[in-house]
């Protein structure tokens, strides 16, 4: 089965926090990466795209790619618009949907607390033209150490805040930092949605779990020529079909860390056993 590069970007601007300059690619760099893209042969689709074709049993063209941003974030329309819609290329935006006017707080930590986001006229109007909405929670917090309650509440609020918001379907989600676990996936699927992305620095392809499709992480760092080299080359896994085991454990660290910030003591012994 051929591979499907899915590419994942954040911010597209002139300036930022340093800590924050790995996720920033300037609109210079994002224009030779698209133009890279084209040249290859590429057209992308949107994640509902690909979503409705893996359903129907189509098969995904051959130089297919995916064009994929995080967070919702203002820069996008400043930034990276005039270069997608120069070339016809579509794209799918996952958005905060809890913090949709204000600012990206949760980036507070590399010193972009108060990064812009979009509006919801700026959302409506990107829809129309031709870009794919999708969720990306209400607070932007990491799924897979919340509750089940929690969890479920910021997967399905967030669809029904953006649903309402723009008056149209919401039908993919991208997990934020790309933390997902079976229950998490699970939820996702229940809530109504199509298809979620998540991290992976990893090509998907034909027989990946729509709910837990692969992305490459696009950085500063990576040249037109090194973006080729991830898309094609053999420098990347194809598709991971579960967990490794790294990454359960990581998880299992991560959860344990953020109950302690809420259990009382006696509680967070117990629930380090559970998980061991």
């Amino acid at each position: 089965m051929s591979a499907i590069p899915i590419l994942l970007y954040h911010s597209v601007g002139e300036e930022c926090a340093s800590p924050y300059r790995r996720w920033l690619v300037s609109p210079r760099e994002f224009a030779a990466h698209m133009d890279v893209v084209a040249e290859r042969g590429y057209r992308p689709i949107t994640v509902h795209e690909l979503a409705l074709l893996r359903r129907s049993g189509q098969p995904v063209p051959e130089r297919t790619c995916l064009v994929t941003f995080d967070d919702g974030l203002q820069d996008f329309t400043q930034g990276a618009l005039p270069i997608l819609v120069a070339l016809g290329f579509s794209a799918t935006l996952f958005v905060v949907s809890g913090l949709v006017g204000e600012t990206g707080r949760w980036l507070s930590g590399l010193g972009e607390g108060e990064r812009p986001m979009l509006d919801w006229q700026e959302l409506r109007a990107l829809h129309d033209a031709g870009i794919e909405i999708g969720a990306h929670t209400v607070g932007h917090l990491e799924l897979d150490t919340l509750s089940r309650a929690r969890a479920t509440r910021e997967i399905r609020d967030s669809k029904h805040m953006l649903e309402d918001g723009l008056d149209r379907p919401v039908t993919t989600f991208a997990y934020p930092y790309g933390y997902a676990s079976r229950v998490t996936r699970r939820i996702v699927e229940d809530a109504g949605y199509l298809a979620a992305c998540r991290v992976r620095h990893a090509l998907s392809d034909e027989a990946e779990n729509l709910f837990a499709l692969s992305r490459i992480i696009v950085t500063s760092d990576i040249l037109p020529d090194d973006l080729i080299e991830l898309m094609e080359g053999p420098e990347l896994p194809v598709a991971p079909a579960t967990d490794r085991i790294v990454a359960i454990g990581w998880r299992a660290a991560r959860r344990v860390k953020a109950l302690r910030r809420t259990l009382p003591r006696s509680r967070q012994q117990a629930v380090a056993e559970e998980v061991d």
